[in-house]
């Protein structure tokens, strides 16, 4: 049983392409990656792309917050990296 919805293991950022804070950009970017959700049925992975949810289970399940924050001085090491999810719907 899943409480607050199901566990995600993210695997790896495949692109982040945020405007960096303090500078002008013609669109604010987005970030995708490649994450495991584990379900009761079993683990499936997926590509997440920020602000568009995707149907997992019987919900949708949505990356809904990457941290830190992009900045000019130069690329986010992997590890640093922090996700927020949003499922919404039941298991």
């Amino acid at each position: 049983m899943f409480v607050d919805g199901p566990q995600v293991t993210p695997l790896e950022v495949l692109e982040d392409s945020r405007c960096p804070m303090r500078a002008q950009c013609v669109w604010a970017g987005h970030v995708r990656i490649r994450a495991t959700v584990h379900l009761g049925t079993g683990d499936r992975t997926y590509e997440l792309t920020s602000g568009k949810p995707i149907q997992v289970a019987d919900g949708s399940f949505e990356l809904v917050e990457v941290k830190p924050a992009m900045t000019s001085d130069g690329p986010i090491e992997p590890d640093d990296y922090r996700f927020g999810f949003r499922f919404m719907g039941g298991l």
